[in-house]
C-alpha cells in the first residue's frame, strides 16, 4: 500500500452485535461478566442491554487498521481510546477511521516507511460509543 492522504476513508467494518457473537467473544477472552453475556445482569447494572467488553473494541481497531492497511503493515499503538457509551448487543456496528495524520517513519529494524495515524469511530445507529486513535507503520 502506499501512503495514503490526510481524510482518506479507513473502512468501514461492519456487522450485526449479536447477543451469540459477545457469548463467543468473552468466552475466548475468559471474560465472563455477567453484563457481557447476559441482558437482564446489564439491565440490573443500567445498560440497556448486554455490552461488548474492551477487549472486543481493541479487537475490532486492531482488525480495522490491518484489514485495511494489508499484511506489510505493522500495528504500533492504540490510543488514546474513549468509551463515551455502551457497544450494544442487538444492534448493527459499523467500525469507521479517517485518516488524520500521515508521517516518514522507519521501522524498528531502519527500514523506511510511514507512519500513519487513523481517528477511529464506532457507530451504532446515532451514537458513537467509542472513539480513537490508532497508528500503523506501511513500508516504503
Amino acid at each position: 500500500m502506499t501512503a495514503p492522504a490526510v481524510g482518506a476513508a479507513v473502512g468501514p467494518l461492519s456487522m450485526f452485535l449479536s447477543l451469540q457473537r459477545l457469548i463467543m467473544v468473552s468466552g475466548a477472552n475468559r471474560d465472563f461478566a455477567p453484563t457481557h453475556i447476559d441482558n437482564e445482569a446489564a439491565r440490573e447494572g443500567g445498560a440497556p442491554a448486554a455490552y461488548a467488553d474492551i477487549m472486543f473494541v481493541f479487537t475490532m481497531i486492531d482488525r480495522l487498521l490491518l484489514e485495511w492497511a494489508g499484511p506489510a503493515a505493522v500495528l504500533r499503538r492504540i490510543g488514546p481510546v474513549k468509551l463515551h457509551d455502551f457497544v450494544l448487543c442487538g444492534e448493527p456496528l459499523e467500525v469507521t477511521g479517517t485518516v488524520g495524520r500521515v508521517t516518514p517513519a522507519a521501522a524498528p529494524d531502519g527500514r523506511p516507511g510511514t507512519e500513519v495515524e487513523v481517528e477511529i469511530a464506532f457507530v451504532q445507529g446515532e451514537r458513537r460509543p467509542v472513539t480513537g486513535r490508532g497508528h500503523v507503520w506501511l513500508p516504503a
